[in-house]
């Protein structure tokens, strides 16, 4: 009933993408979404991904220069320029290997109408770029403990950027763990939101590693999200404590 995806960028992370792919098959996952793939050839990796036949739920526009602080660039006025190639590079790398959404990270920069305006500039020229593709944008809100001066940091604050863009085509990558860490109530903002919810991901509160113990009961949390509405693929985001492998014992339980 419940199918889940591998974030390839946190799981098996001592493998190479492409290796990660085929151990995501063997364990059981229904699809693959990664967070920062561009130092491999897109080629390859969906040579592997046609092979296991396994979807890929999305890949993250980069975040920039990371040596300088760099975590995300839409919303970051002084780099509209970085941004949009950003923007272009994920797009050309998702229709290669067939990636359902692109994570179009805002960046660190004040909560200024000029960031504001920036932030919603650089996703018009992505909506225009991904039209009819079949492509999708997400954008999601990251907590402020592991993402310090992050521009997006609420579920309302993205609703409200939805709509001033479009909510036909941006829609909200609603992550469990960032939005206990920095709001709670999740599910009522998850159902307060569902209609703009384009992907879930979870992991557990407050170490970010399995999903089955900590702040969050997923094994509730799971069915009720369902209840709700939502019917998707949920993505696995997760740093494991152990291996991966070892951890997947929080899986078993819902298949």
């Amino acid at each position: 009933m419940y199918r889940f995806s591998a974030n390839l960028g946190l799981l098996w992370n001592e493998l190479t993408q492409v290796e990660a792919i085929y151990k995501a098959k063997e364990n059981g996952f229904d699809a693959v979404e990664f967070q920062f793939p561009y130092e491999h050839d897109a080629k390859d990796i969906k040579k592997a991904l046609d092979e296991v036949q396994l979807p890929v739920m999305g890949i993250n526009t980069v975040k920039g220069n990371i040596e300088k602080g760099d975590n995300g660039l839409l919303a970051v006025p002084s780099k509209i320029s970085q941004a949009k190639d950003a923007i272009i590079q994920a797009f050309e790398y998702a229709k290669i290997i067939k990636a359902k959404n692109i994570h179009a990270m805002a960046g660190i920069t004040d909560l200024s109408t000029k960031s504001l305006v920036t932030f919603i500039d650089n996703l018009k020229f992505a909506k225009e770029l991904i039209n009819g593709s079949g492509i999708n944008l997400v954008i999601e809100p990251l907590n402020l403990n592991d993402n310090p001066g992050y521009f997006l940091t609420k579920v309302e604050q993205a609703k409200e950027i939805c709509e001033l863009v479009g909510p036909d085509s941006l829609k909200i990558m609603f992550d469990f763990y960032h939005v206990q860490i920095n709001q709670g109530n999740v599910l009522k903002r998850f159902k307060d939101h569902l209609s703009y919810i384009g992907h879930v991901q979870i992991a557990s509160v407050q170490d970010r590693a399995e999903p089955d113990k900590g702040e969050l009961d997923f094994s509730y949390i799971i069915p009720e999200i369902f209840k709700i509405g939502y019917k998707d693929i949920i993505g696995a985001e997760y740093k494991p404590r152990t291996s991966t492998d070892t951890g997947l014992v929080w899986m078993q339980k819902f298949k």
